[in-house]
């Protein structure tokens, strides 16, 4: 069911600090979708922080996805009043969906927001008929803190094919962060820079 899902089989130990995950566009040919995110999940989890999955349509529009999701942000505040501080992280198409949160979010909740491996140019003719399709410069709320991660386009498998980095943008009030080639051994390609990215973010948080 699409909406809101909280992860469970472990028990949170903090309570002020929510995650909020964003899956991105899944091939209707594709065997293993989410599988991208396992590794991800269990370190997650093992952070016993609230952890949430946000489970869209990836055929709909990136602006009506990104509005669902701020009503699904708005609802979790209200019914978990004890949260302070939300961090929303969107792969690929997900990673799209959040940069368009990002630049409509007016609450005055602060919001953490990652988008990995994220075409923010460009994703394709499909949204052609989309309001949001990707464009050149984002300038991003000043209630929210913006990081792009962004892969090596020449070994990014989804990105490789193209003329031109979809990943390469403006951002007014936002930073960006080019991730390695390689990582443990392996190349570092659209996917398993979910992994590293959940890495280096659990690791910040959890300094504080």
């Amino acid at each position: 069911m699409n909406g809101i899902h909280r992860l469970t089989g472990y028990t949170p130990s903090d309570s002020s600090k929510g995650i909020i995950l964003v899956h991105g566009y899944y091939p209707s040919n594709w065997k293993t979708k989410g599988h991208e995110w396992t590794n991800a999940l269990k370190d997650l989890a093992e952070s016993e922080i609230l952890v949430w999955w946000f489970k869209h349509d990836w055929n709909d529009c990136p602006e009506v996805t990104s509005h669902r999701l701020a009503i699904a942000i708005d609802s979790l505040k209200i019914k978990r009043g004890y949260l302070d501080q939300v961090y929303v992280i969107g792969h690929s198409l997900g990673g799209l969906v959040v940069s368009d949160l990002a630049e409509k979010w007016e609450s005055n909740f602060q919001l953490t927001i990652h988008a990995i491996a994220a075409p923010l140019a460009h994703y394709s003719d499909r949204l052609n008929s989309c309001e949001v399709r990707g464009k050149e410069e984002y300038t991003f709320s000043n209630n929210v803190d913006y990081i792009q991660w962004k892969t090596s386009k020449d070994i990014d498998g989804a990105f490789k094919h193209l003329k031109k980095d979809p990943q390469n943008v403006v951002l007014n009030n936002g930073d960006y962060i080019l991730l390695p080639k390689e990582w443990n051994g392996k190349r570092l390609g659209h996917n398993l820079s979910i992994q590293l990215v959940v890495d280096q973010f659990l690791d910040k948080i959890n300094l504080f």
